[in-house]
């Protein structure tokens, strides 16, 4: 009989930090497409109406709160969506298709977070340390996206994995966005059109047709082995470009579509 009452204020402990952490995640994204090159947590506590302190305990670090802002944009654009589509393709020509149409959609519908990123990473060690991260772990998927794409033989002649998963990592980085779209004023649709004939041009045997596959089962899984340590298998699950560290340990795992 005597849980009722502390149960119930535990309970609106608990809406009260949820409510902290919305407001300082909401200050955040407000200030983020407004800076230069920086943003310090004495900033972004100051617009929340919280304590430098408060920010830290929530967040635990100025890289924690940048990646859940990250996590939280990517949420609201569709990508986590998005990457689930890619990972039950049915092939790999058509998971890397969609892997660079959310990709690139991603840098579009939210550019100014990813310019402020771009521009912090160069002069602020804890985003270049966060976005280092970040794009290891894009990386990673297009890695076993190419994987794939090696095990139906549809790789260039002298083409190895590693070079092809380079080459459509580089071809997909926000800046090649931002010069199709931003600075030459191109549509989202182009930029993707054009990165798409790029990646594919470049690590594709021209005049190979898909392999077929016959009635592929729902929910086809993607794995791959772990490069740097062979024989320890991990599975590559529907995380984001901008995923935590905790993430990735769930995530980096075993090495083709399998049906």
């Amino acid at each position: 009989m005597t849980d009722g009452p502390s149960q119930t204020g535990e309970s609106r402990r608990a809406a009260g930090r949820a409510e902290t952490r919305a407001r300082i995640l909401a200050a955040a994204q407000e200030l983020i497409p407004t800076a230069e090159t920086s943003l310090p947590v004495s900033a972004i506590a100051r617009h929340a109406g919280v304590a430098i302190q408060t920010v830290y305990d929530q967040f635990g670090s100025k890289g924690g709160l940048l990646i859940a802002v990250v996590n939280q944009i990517q949420q609201s654009r569709g990508l986590f969506k998005a990457f689930g589509e890619v990972f039950r393709s049915p092939d790999g020509e058509t998971a890397m298709r969609r892997m660079i149409e959310a990709t690139v959609s991603f840098w579009d519908g939210a550019w100014p977070y990813v310019e402020f990123l771009l521009r912090s990473r160069r002069i602020d060690p804890v985003v270049a340390r966060e976005m280092d991260f970040i794009d290891r772990l894009r990386h990673a998927h297009y890695w076993a996206i190419v994987r794939q794409l090696e095990a139906e033989g549809r790789l260039r002649a002298g083409q190895t994995a590693d070079m092809a998963a380079d080459q459509a990592f580089a071809l997909t980085t926000p800046t090649i966005y931002e010069e199709l779209a931003v600075r030459r004023e191109g549509t989202a649709h182009d930029a993707v059109e054009t990165t798409t004939r790029a990646v594919l041009g470049a690590i594709l045997e021209p005049g190979l047709a898909v392999a077929p596959i016959v009635q592929p089962p729902a929910g086809l899984r993607w794995s791959r082995q772990r490069r740097h340590a062979p024989g320890r298998r991990a599975r590559i699950r529907r995380v984001s470009h901008l995923n935590g560290r905790a993430a990735v340990r769930r995530s980096v795992q075993a090495t083709r579509l399998r049906g």
